[in-house]
């Protein structure tokens, strides 16, 4: 496995959503221990938790607004003294969003989603940079495939993640003398969280269609694919892999 003999564990922010939740799955297959943050929805978390427990690895969890910056620091503790410590940290949160022309969304949705994402990633990166120092290790954040090309009715998304990239690419740039690696991997069309609610309620067969006939491979994405994605460039792996996005989109980028 090839999490199994880092030190420490995994803090997966946003653990209990579609992707969040196959991220701590494929963490968990990898050998890692997991403690992962969700939003309100506790059901889902504790429904995730037992799904990691079946897998053998210890797992703990803890509500979490990523806005609030002490919030923030108290759960990474938290998590940092559950785990024994960082060796990977997952961004995998995100707000509710819709899609919209630019020209129908409110300057209050902007800022709730641009906070929410950028402020939330932000603050997960300070809280737990100090503690990846100590032994060094690597940050994946979730982003989205739509930053390499301006989206149609999808700036709410794309925007505030392509901000999210540019943090992570900055701690790249500035750790790695630190031994700590950073990444991102940026979805496509995925059968899972925000992409399956888009999907099941705001488009329509005909729509959905149309996009699947635009992906090269024929196909929307699964949660476990970007899982993967993710869990490769924290393992061992990709040790000489950092600042760089991986689109998982089925070629839609080509």
């Amino acid at each position: 496995m090839d999490l199994a003999n880092l030190k420490g564990g995994a803090f997966v922010a946003g653990g209990s959503g579609g992707i969040g939740r196959a991220v701590c799955l494929a963490l968990a297959r990898a050998g890692s221990d997991v403690f992962f943050t969700y939003r309100s929805r506790r059901d889902n978390a504790e429904a995730a938790a037992r799904e990691v427990e079946a897998l053998g690895r210890r797992v703990a969890f803890a509500a979490l607004d990523l806005q609030d910056a002490e919030a923030v620091e108290r759960i990474a503790a938290e998590a940092a003294d559950f785990l024994g410590g960082f060796h990977s940290v997952v961004y995998a949160a995100g707000p509710v969003l819709h899609m919209q022309l630019i020209g129908d969304i409110s300057p209050a949705d902007w800022a709730r989603v641009t906070n929410a994402d950028v402020n939330g990633c932000f603050n997960l990166v300070h809280a737990t940079l100090p503690r990846l120092r100590a032994q060094g290790g690597s940050y994946v954040a979730v982003i989205t495939s739509a930053v390499e090309r301006v989206p149609a009715r999808d700036i709410l998304s794309a925007a505030p993640k392509a901000a999210v990239e540019m943090l992570i690419r900055g701690v790249a740039r500035e750790e790695g003398r630190n031994g700590i690696r950073a990444n991102c991997v940026g979805p496509g069309w995925i059968d899972a969280g925000l992409g399956h609610a888009v999907m099941s309620e705001e488009l329509t067969p005909a729509q959905i269609e149309t996009i699947r006939r635009a992906i090269p491979l024929r196909r929307i994405g699964q949660a476990a694919e970007v899982a993967e994605a993710v869990v490769f460039l924290l393992s061992p792996r990709a040790s000489f892999i950092s600042g760089q996005s991986l689109a998982v989109d089925g070629g839609m980028q080509v």
